[in-house]
């Protein structure tokens, strides 16, 4: 079947326009810049970059232990770089001990707030995790070299917010190019409250505090189009809720100066396809990335 334009795809029945939906979906929405986000990792290492290159001192030495006991003594904020090393975000870390008895301990200790009485503890926790063993034995870089490692690591957690801002960005990237040379204004991260004041429209809506991803404004037509978007690259029950929520949305906000376009994305809808086929009884204007790239949504704020 070859590309389907907007008016075909709004003339199909419902089960081959949803079909269509699931056929042109992508398989992902990252681009090269989603894995790492080298600027953080940078600043996280330079925080700690003369504390990390003093500790250097510390590799391969065969007394290491008296050593630390020596340098953090003359230098105690040098151990404020160890959550660094071994992957810890937290300052402030929790610990269980369990001795030679089975005995249970617990107790705290602040890296940021460094509490020297407790130095014999902070040099003992070192030993437990394993880097005191690390410094003296394995590593063959400097420490600031091997944190950017830590760092990139750690950095994979952020992925998660990144795969949502992702869409976020992508949506911003085709309201610039829809917009550009015409006489259409968009805006982003929008509340009601500033479509108002913008563009003099009234938007109802199931919740004051509302924000749209995205709102663009006709002033031939004055209609603005209300936009949300995400992307689902696994399943869950978050993607049944979302159908229910947007449903909800469109009952309520779609009006005569106002339309609602869902652009949602991504496998994870193999896993619902019953709450999307739903929304797609309700909402008249769910479409994918592909869709938007053929101008679907052109065709929509131009309506």
């Amino acid at each position: 079947m070859g590309i389907m334009n907007f008016s075909e795809y709004m003339s199909l029945p419902l089960d081959d326009k949803l079909n269509e939906f699931m056929n042109t979906r992508l398989a992902t929405n990252r681009t090269a810049s989603y894995y790492v986000n080298w600027h953080k990792a940078q600043e996280n290492v330079a925080k700690y970059e003369l504390e990390l290159n003093t500790l250097n001192y510390l590799i391969g030495k065969p007394h290491i232990k008296s050593e630390m006991v020596k340098l953090f003594t003359a230098q105690p904020d040098l151990l404020k770089a160890i959550p660094t090393l071994i992957a810890a975000r937290d300052k402030v870390l929790d610990v269980l001990s369990i001795d030679e008895d089975k005995n249970f301990k617990f107790y705290n200790l602040n890296f940021e707030e460094i509490e020297i009485e407790k130095l014999e503890q902070y040099i003992d926790f070192i030993e437990e995790t394993g880097l005191m063993n690390f410094l003296q034995n394995d590593i063959h870089q400097s420490l600031v070299d091997f944190s950017y490692g830590v760092e990139v690591g750690l950095d994979s957690n952020g992925r998660k917010n990144r795969s949502g801002q992702q869409n976020e960005s992508i949506l911003e990237i085709d309201l610039i190019k829809l917009t550009e040379g015409t006489d259409l204004e968009f805006s982003t991260q929008t509340y009601v409250k500033d479509i108002k004041l913008k563009w003099g429209i009234d938007v109802p809506t199931d919740k004051s505090s509302r924000r749209f991803d995205g709102v663009v404004f006709n002033p031939k037509t004055n209609k603005v189009t209300i936009i949300e978007t995400n992307f689902y690259g696994g399943g869950g029950s978050k993607l049944k809720a979302v159908s229910g929520e947007f449903r909800d949305l469109n009952t309520y906000i779609s009006g005569e100066n106002v339309n609602f376009v869902w652009i949602s994305d991504g496998p994870g809808w193999n896993t619902a396809r019953l709450p999307l086929t739903e929304a797609f009884e309700v909402i008249p204007y769910i479409i994918n990335l592909t869709m938007v790239n053929l101008g679907y949504l052109k065709e929509i704020v131009d309506l």
